[in-house]
Order: C-alpha cells, then structure tokens, then sequence
C-alpha cells in the first residue's frame, strides 16, 4: 500500500513539473530598453520603450546621467515619449531605466548626429535694364533691269537675269541689353541672325516676332547669345523680333515682297484663242 502511494505522488509531482517546463509564460526576460528612433538632432521627440521590469511601479529615466523623466509603470512594459535635450552636442548618449524599488535597471545608445550648414548661395546678379533700339528703316534698293539688245546674228538672244542685292550689315559685339539683326531688310529665303549681349550667364533665349517663335539658343558664360531668326510667314513690312533671356531684347527687320510676272501669258491666251476658233469652223457644214 506505501509502495502505491509513494508512485502516486512520484507521478503527481512529475506532471506538475513538466507542466512548469512546458509553459514559457512563466520564464521571465531580463529587463531592457528600446529607442525609436535612436538617432536625430537637438530637441526631436523619441520614444522610450522598457519590458521586463516585472516588479517595478516607478521607472526614473536619465540622459547620460541627467533625468529626463519619471513613469509610473502600471505592468511590466510600457513607453513613453520624450524629447532630446536642447544643449545635447553630436554624438552618443546612453538612455537608462532604473527602477526605484528594485535594482533593475537597462540602457540604450541615442546618437545625435552632425548638421551640415548648406553652403550659402552667391547673391543674385543684377542685370541692367533692357534697351530698347530700332534700327533705322532702309528703303529697299530696286534691282537694275537690263534691255534685251536686238540679235546681230543667228546667235539666239539672250536676256540678262534681274538680279537682286540685299543690304548687309556688319555685325560687330552690341552693347549689354541690345539685340542687333545682321540684316535691315531680307527677302523671303534671305538668312538672318540676331546677336545680342547683358543675358544672365547660361540663361536660354527664346526669339519671337508677332507672337510666333523664331529661334532659340542659350547664352555663354559671358551673357553674349548669337541665333539665326527664321519666319514663319511671309509678310511684308517691319517685324519685330523679342529676345527673351531672364532680360528682353528687341530689334526690326524689313521684309520685302516681290513679285515678278513671265512674258508668255499673253501668247498662251492668243494660242488658245486660235485653237478654239479652229475647231468651231471644222464643227460648220
């Protein structure tokens, strides 16, 4: 009957043993401390989070030995919010947790990084006002017009082209807010090209004349530009062409129309008058 007994306790106490190893709850972790985030400058907000302070109500926290504050800890884990000292310099500071009834106690490691300046930026630079200059109109010279002579032999006549010149202008370096065109007056097919000086150094330029782009380029270094101007539409007068470069530029241009009319339009309508008058007398009985 004792030998019962005595293996009916041995079974007992072994069941309550292994129900104490097979049940992990009951397995305490030592205490600690968590940082989040665990870097940032003077003055941000952090966030302090503790666990394993299992009998510990009142929790002191310290900055490197300074108290940042207390916290009343209702259960074993827990946060709290703070704020990085004003006067903390860069570098690595310890955050402790210390219970004021116990001797538990964990850290972490805050670190408080450098702050860069940014590099100041040179003081803008200040562009003279735009000049304004409309170069003087030139009245188109007429092309000379050269008289067939009369054939002396059975060498076939020959007529001398009309021939056209355009003026052109030397273009030498304008002056700081100055568009200069190389041409005061072109023709439809004529090239032009607009030059000027006083943008802000790599600055783009946009040309227009009348609303319509007509050309583009980007300044050099020195705020000198030089663009060829093409027109969109053929329209005589004067033109004015608008450089547009963080400054404006202005300057005009004559456009020039001609016509010219070939000598064989009253001969074709003779030709077909005759053809016409041919087959109306073939057509009569």
């Amino acid at each position: 009957m004792r030998m019962m007994v005595r293996l009916a306790f041995g079974l007992v106490a072994g069941m309550c043993l292994l129900l104490a190893l097979s049940n992990p709850g009951n397995a305490q972790v030592p205490p600690s401390v968590s940082l989040k985030p665990s870097s940032g400058p003077a003055g941000s907000a952090f966030t302090i989070g503790w666990a394993g302070f299992y009998k510990c109500r009142i929790i002191n926290f310290t900055w490197a030995g300074t108290l940042l504050t207390s916290k009343v800890a209702p259960a074993d884990s827990g946060s709290v919010g703070v704020n990085v000292p004003a006067t903390a310099k860069p570098g690595s500071y310890t955050v402790t947790a210390t219970c004021t009834s116990q001797p538990e106690t964990a850290s972490g490691t805050f670190r408080v990084p450098v702050i860069v300046t940014p590099t100041t930026p040179p003081p803008p630079v200040t562009t003279k006002p735009p000049v304004t200059t409309t170069p003087p109109k030139t009245t188109p010279t007429k092309p000379p017009v050269t008289t067939p002579t009369t054939p002396t032999s059975t060498t076939p006549t020959s007529e001398t082209p009309v021939t056209s010149e355009t003026p052109t202008t030397t273009v030498s370096t304008p002056a700081d807010g100055v568009l200069v065109l190389d041409h005061p007056t072109i023709q439809p097919g004529d090239t032009l090209s607009a030059t000027g000086n006083g943008c802000e150094p790599g600055h783009s330029v946009t040309l227009t004349s009348n609303g319509d782009k007509v050309g583009s380029t980007v300044a050099d270094a020195t705020g000198h530009f030089k663009s060829p101007v093409e027109f969109t539409r053929i329209e005589a007068g004067t033109h004015t062409v608008t450089a547009d470069c963080g400054i404006k530029l202005t300057g005009a241009v004559e456009q020039v129309v001609t016509s010219s009319s070939g000598g064989h339009t009253g001969t074709l309508v003779l030709l077909v008058f005759f053809v016409l008058a041919g087959a109306a007398a073939i057509r009569v009985p």
